[in-house]
């Protein structure tokens, strides 16, 4: 009771303190979030540069997620502390006795052989447990009077080789000329956050013991050690996995105009204007030049030239023909003889089996849309 009213009134002091502070912050926040998501434009198809940084991180991604699991080939061997169920002051020959039992025949490798003549002090097993079997054993100028030196001989390839290669992935996922302005304006947050998270895998293995940070049956020689260098070679895919997957959604939602949406900037606006008007006057000057084309060779040709004569001929006859007769009697279309004809056509009493509507509504109307296509829209552009 006395802990629960401790932890009662810490609880309290911390509310009193930082309330003032966070819920005024806390609101304003909730209120842009409100803003930006009632703002924001629709949903639109993801752009070919992001979808090039998604595919990337996805590959990162499963190639991370395989590093993590503890029987992938990288893995380490096993913590020999806990293969064995030895205590961190267990004789050394009685630990890899009961190592052999695990060997093929019950016979210790070279390796094994090699490890044990070197894991002989409470130092030395510590080095073990923080650094791995490879830096006790493989490093010339390591002392155990000096702990320092063992983490030099870690740092550079089982810590700065894997962190410059994820930031050089996160380099490239991020790079505009490859993933595009979306996925670039991300480039500043995730270079931080990757620094942020090499500076943390540095930290932890210049500060961790092996006996101060284990629990008290560890520390009091009744349970065995656990391994901070097994454990954090398959946390540290697992952490780079982790943010691939964040930095993914993060280009994904920007990208699609889901969230994160910045208006676009004067310079695009214009540019993008000039884009439109450039297109349609390509469109319009396409389609001129098409008709010029068509007009060229009828003209040409003298048959068509002929036809086109006369059917222009034609046409005026007809209009002066309609205007003499609609002063006296009427339009020519109303006269008898007209409708009937008209009739006949539309019941499918004519020569050719009558007029097919439904046929020669979609055909004009494919005409007319494609002559025109593209025209419409500019207007409502440039009235807009």
């Amino acid at each position: 009771m006395l802990n629960l009213g401790i932890s009662f009134e810490t609880t309290k002091t911390l509310a009193i303190t930082f309330a003032p502070l966070l819920i005024p912050r806390a609101i304003n926040l909730y209120r842009d979030v409100r803003v930006m998501i009632a703002s924001r434009p629709p949903a639109r198809l993801l752009p070919a540069g992001a979808a090039r940084a998604l595919n990337l991180l996805f590959f990162a991604i499963v190639f991370f997620l395989l590093l993590s699991l503890p029987f992938n080939p990288r893995a380490p061997d096993p913590n020999i502390f806990t293969q064995t169920r030895s205590r961190i002051n267990t004789p050394t020959d009685v630990i890899f006795t009961r190592l052999a039992r695990h060997r093929s025949q019950n016979l210790l490798t070279e390796a094994d052989t090699l490890l044990r003549s070197k894991l002989t002090s409470l130092a030395a097993r510590k080095v073990y447990l923080r650094f791995g079997p490879d830096a006790l054993v493989s490093c010339q100028f390591c002392t155990l009077d000096n702990l320092d030196t063992y983490l030099l001989y870690y740092l550079p390839f089982n810590m700065l080789i894997p962190h410059l290669f994820h930031m050089l992935l996160v380099g490239v996922v991020t790079s505009a000329p490859f993933a595009g302005q979306e996925a670039a304006r991300w480039r500043n947050t995730f270079t931080f956050a990757g620094l942020v998270l090499a500076a943390l895998d540095i930290y932890i293995m210049a500060s961790y013991d092996p006996l101060q940070s284990a629990s008290a049956a560890v520390r009091a020689g009744q349970a065995p050690p656990p391994s901070l260098y097994h454990q954090i070679t398959l946390l540290r895919p697992l952490a780079f996995t982790i943010f691939d997957v964040v930095c993914a959604f993060l280009i994904y939602v920007t990208a699609t105009n889901r969230f994160f949406f910045t208006p676009p900037s004067q310079v695009e606006q214009v540019d993008q204007l000039v884009t439109v008007a450039t297109t349609s006057l390509t469109g319009a000057s396409s389609k001129l030049h098409a008709l010029s084309v068509t007009r060229n060779a009828v003209v040409r040709n003298k048959v068509l030239k002929d036809r086109d004569d006369q059917y222009w001929r034609a046409v005026v006859a007809m209009e002066g023909s309609q205007e003499g007769r609609s002063s006296s009697s009427g339009s020519v279309w109303e006269e008898e003889e007209v409708v009937k004809a008209m009739s006949r056509a539309m019941n499918g009493q004519g020569r050719n089996g009558g007029v097919d509507l439904a046929k020669l509504g979609v055909s004009a109307g494919e005409y007319v849309d494609g002559i025109t296509a593209g025209l419409e829209k500019t207007d409502d552009e440039r009235t807009g």
